[in-house]
């Protein structure tokens, strides 16, 4: 069992579970399908819907996300509530940030949940429905994006990724304009399960500098992709290929300049690897095989 589907006033979704993350409570959740409820707007985490509907499990040591991307079906732990993000949020009750067991993550365009997410605050809670999906055998749809498509090379494991030219048209313009780029990668050392690349260009701290206007730096919550980070003298390349992180618990600004498609989860084991086995050569370069839908 690896897809679920959503229905959200009365919009289809499809989501991936994530077992690799939390095997005992998706397990605990596909036990329990179907599952009915009401979704009704958090009043703390921003952007994220809560759910009426209950998992009630006993604590697991399933790995919690301290931060959340748009799409992220979860267990808020401390109340058994499963609630989904629909924008930027983060799980949070009165007093402090939750830590979220991830179950799920909805793919293709999200563009339609963050419009009726959004709803919820003025109609009141809607129905939403969580049911095993006859399809399970399709990947799960990337989102709609139209760039120029890049390589990522790390430690010998390649990936392919979409360069964010709507989102940031000159950030992106900039990038492509540097590679192929060629240097190593580390694990950041406060910025949670981040990738930094430096640049073998780039002086003692492996820089990557690009003009970028402020206009474009905007995105606070990283996952999936890659972003810069204009602050000197590190500016340049964090990548994001683990699980939901943020620089400066949040309030660290980031362009957003590429998103991954297709399968990058080995992509991401690799990333993970970098704590223990140390730096690892990286290298970005334009796709010269731009046919491909």
């Amino acid at each position: 069992m690896t897809f679920i589907d959503i229905n959200f006033a009365s919009l289809q979704l499809r989501a991936r579970l994530l077992a690799d993350y939390a095997p005992v409570t998706v397990d605990a959740f596909c036990n329990a399908l179907p599952i009915e409820g009401r979704a009704f707007q958090d009043q703390y985490s921003a952007q994220i819907m809560r759910i009426t509907s209950r998992l009630e499990m006993q604590p697991t040591g399933d790995r919690a996300f301290g931060y959340q991307q748009p799409g992220l079906l979860m267990l808020d732990p401390t109340t058994s509530q499963l609630a989904l993000c629909f924008g930027r949020g983060r799980l949070q009750n009165a007093l402090e940030p939750i830590g979220a067991i991830p179950i799920a993550e909805i793919g293709g365009d999200l563009t339609e949940l963050n419009l009726r997410g959004d709803r919820l605050q003025f109609d009141g809670a809607a129905p939403i429905r969580f049911s095993l999906s006859a399809d399970q055998e399709s990947p799960l749809a990337d989102p709609p994006l139209n760039g120029q498509r890049i390589t990522l090379t790390l430690g010998g494991v390649r990936t392919e990724a979409v360069l964010l030219q709507n989102a940031s048209p000159i950030a992106t313009h900039a990038f492509a304009a540097v590679l192929p780029a060629a240097g190593y990668a580390t694990n950041t050392y406060a910025s949670g399960p981040l990738t930094r690349f430096w640049n073998s260009a780039g002086g003692a701290q492996g820089e990557t500098p690009l003009d970028v206007p402020e206009s474009e730096v905007s995105a606070s919550t990283l996952y999936a992709g890659g972003y810069y980070l204009p602050t000197r003298p590190w500016r340049g390349i964090r990548i994001a290929a683990q699980e939901p992180t943020a620089m400066g618990n949040g309030r660290s600004l980031l362009a957003p300049v590429l998103r991954f498609v297709g399968d990058w989860s080995a992509f991401g084991q690799e990333a993970a690897s970098l704590t223990m086995e140390g730096q690892k050569e990286l290298r970005i370069e334009l796709d010269l095989d731009q046919t491909r839908s």
